[in-house]
């Protein structure tokens, strides 16, 4: 720690400043203390990040949910003020070394160590979770070391920055990669796993000296979290166990924070931190203590500037507490969910399964919804794949098409659009042009089923630039469904709430395309293997019984089912299975497709039939 400069505040609320504990870029952590004599870390945050009304908001939001987790191995909020000129929070001090430093300095915990940072984080993991949150950035740098165990600290105070463009890089967010699950680097719902998985990736960094993925760059270190196995074989046997099934790629075959407690709390070891770990947590105490009675400001300021410091008086043990609150340790990477925690019941955007099968696209196209951009100028018109278009006129007189869908694939989106630049609800905005007469612009929902909203803009004959038109009608949207989502009831025997991938046989597929992977959409599911692509959607399309350029669809029997084939080639085939007229000459229909990896003169249509066979099998009955 270092004597206060010219510059900095001498109080803080009710708390007078005694010194420096660290810097960064979006503030300082200053010691403090309050009128009865209690130590504090004060984060005070700079005046450049909080001109906006909304950070503001959100810097309050977060303060108050963090507020509510005050268990023993956590750090607590104990009072802040969101409405100063340069927003503060102060937090419990803990005078103990950070758990990144520790395992770097002395190497790798023994058993011992090892019982007590797992009971402890378990422990940690149970007051957070009771209040409602996800941590989101459980890693080395956010542990501190004390006597009776570790304390979790770092509750959210960076995701009130996420939307500065002048803290993140474009397209950018908060994250720490080695530590986050598989669920959070694919932008999935998080619950509290998610943690649980953090918990087994540091448990293995501090058993073996580096994270179980750890990598040259960070696109490997996120395919090892998302693919890889780790290898654990370093870690003593009777938690390797333990770290193993909290690494599980799976949510659901996790443990929960209580079982995990109950494991490691059955590990035949004395919880207790190594000697020289112990040495360090007094060393801690014995300093804070000096800065609170003023000797170590006095013996600060008796020390020429060039006077060489001990190592240990230079790593400023407790200043974990600012590296790990959000000034320092900040990963920042592609696109993802922010590291920090954020109340469960209030999500980005949260859509159940249910929900995003339910959605009415073209209720989020009316007036009130998009009325902000112009008067409408025709009825929403539904389209063949769960989409919807609806006519505009905007101030200049421009008659603009705004069309919303949600059949695009995730993956597809993540692979060939690139970020914009902006977010919308802390999603980060993905699109191909910065500029076009015609312009699509797309965020990734993290719910339940991840899906892509996409919104296209277009005029004709084109007139001007309408990517801004795209995402203001985008982000209305957003706001819309983040607030009641508009939901269609579809009739008794409808298949459009239905998972269509839960009606795909993998076993069927996986023996005629080889090894598998899956994605889907709200309406759709597509197979991939070696031998090619097998895809099942519900749509409400023209009846593929109607007459088409004088000549009916060709028919085959598939089962105890009439299907129709909508069209073949070396490259594909599709076939149809009318479920039930709808409206006019429309009708929800189940369609599968196949295509070949590579072109071949027949046999497509046999390959649909055959992997399209199961798939009726399962469907419920009519």
């Amino acid at each position: 720690m270092k004597p206060l400069g010219s510059q900095d505040p001498e109080q803080l609320g009710r708390y007078r400043l005694l010194a420096v504990i660290g810097r960064g870029g979006m503030g300082q952590v200053l010691l403090g203390q309050g009128q009865d004599g209690r130590l504090v870390a004060v984060k005070q945050i700079h005046r450049q990040f909080t001109g906006n009304p909304e950070f503001r908001a959100r810097f309050r939001r977060e303060v108050l949910a963090s507020q509510q987790v005050t268990g023993a191995y956590t750090a607590g909020v104990v009072d802040h003020d969101a409405e100063s000129e340069t927003p503060w929070l102060a937090s419990e001090y803990i005078p103990g070394p950070g758990l990144q430093d520790m395992i770097g300095e002395f190497g790798r915990l023994n058993l011992n160590g090892l019982k007590l940072l797992a009971t402890g984080l378990a422990m940690a993991l149970l007051e957070i979770h009771r209040t409602g949150l996800v941590h989101r950035d459980l890693k080395p740098s956010n542990i501190l070391l004390i006597n009776d165990g570790p304390r979790v600290i770092d509750f959210g105070i960076a995701r009130a920055l996420e939307d500065d463009v002048n803290l993140t890089a474009t397209g950018a967010v908060i994250g720490s990669p080695a530590y986050m699950s598989p669920e959070q680097a694919e932008c999935r719902t998080l619950t509290p796993a998610s943690d649980v998985f953090a918990v087994g990736a540091v448990l293995a960094m501090a058993a073996t000296g580096a994270s179980p993925f750890d990598a040259a760059s960070t696109p490997q270190v996120l395919y090892n979290v998302l693919y890889s196995s780790p290898d654990t074989t370093g870690i003593p046997e009777p938690m390797r166990a333990l770290v193993d099934a909290c690494l599980a790629k799976d949510p659901s075959a996790r443990p929960t924070p209580e079982q995990l407690l109950d494991a490691a709390s059955r590990i035949d070891a004395e919880p207790v931190w190594p000697v020289r770990i112990r040495r360090r947590i007094a060393d801690c105490q014995a300093e804070a203590g000096r800065w609170a009675d003023g000797t170590a400001a006095a013996a600060a300021a008796a020390i020429a500037p060039e006077q060489p410091k001990p190592k240990w008086a230079r790593l400023a043990p407790a200043a974990a507490v600012v590296s790990a609150l959000v000034l320092g340790a900040i990963a920042i990477w592609g696109i993802g969910v922010e590291g920090n925690a954020v109340a469960m019941d209030d999500p980005p955007l949260a859509l159940t399964h249910d929900e995003s099968r339910r959605l009415d696209i073209c209720a989020l196209l009316e007036p009130s919804v998009l009325g902000e951009l112009g008067t409408a100028t025709s009825e929403a018109v539904p389209d063949s794949v769960g989409g919807c278009t609806v006519g505009y006129r905007d101030q200049a007189g421009r008659k603009i098409s705004f069309g919303l869908g949600t059949s695009e694939s995730v993956a597809d989106v993540r692979d060939d659009k690139e970020p914009m630049g902006s977010t919308i609800n802390w999603m980060p905005v993905l699109g191909r042009y910065k500029e076009s007469a015609s312009c699509d612009r797309m965020v990734v929902t993290q719910s339940g089923l991840p899906m892509v909203l996409k919104m296209t803009a277009s005029t004709f004959p084109p007139a001007g630039d309408l990517c801004p038109e795209s995402e203001r009608a985008l982000a209305a949207v957003v706001r819309r469904l983040s607030v009641n989502p508009p939901l269609r009831t579809y009739p008794q025997g409808s298949l459009l709430p239905l998972d269509p991938c839960s009606l795909v046989d993998l076993a069927a597929t996986r023996s005629s395309l080889g090894d598998l992977v899956r994605s889907s959409t709200p309406h759709g599911c597509a197979v991939t293997g070696a031998n090619g692509l097998f895809t099942v959607d519900v749509a409400e399309n023209i009846r593929p019984d109607s007459v088409t350029g004088r000549k009916a669809r060709p028919t085959r029997t598939i089962g105890e089912h009439t299907v129709y084939l909508d069209g073949s080639g070396p490259t594909y085939c599709t076939l149809i299975l009318m479920v039930r007229p709808t409206r006019d000459d429309q009708a929800e229909q189940l369609r599968a497709s196949y295509y070949p990896n590579a072109p071949r003169a027949d046999g497509n249509c046999e390959t649909v039939a055959d992997l399209f066979e199961p798939v009726l099998e399962k469907l419920p009955p009519s």
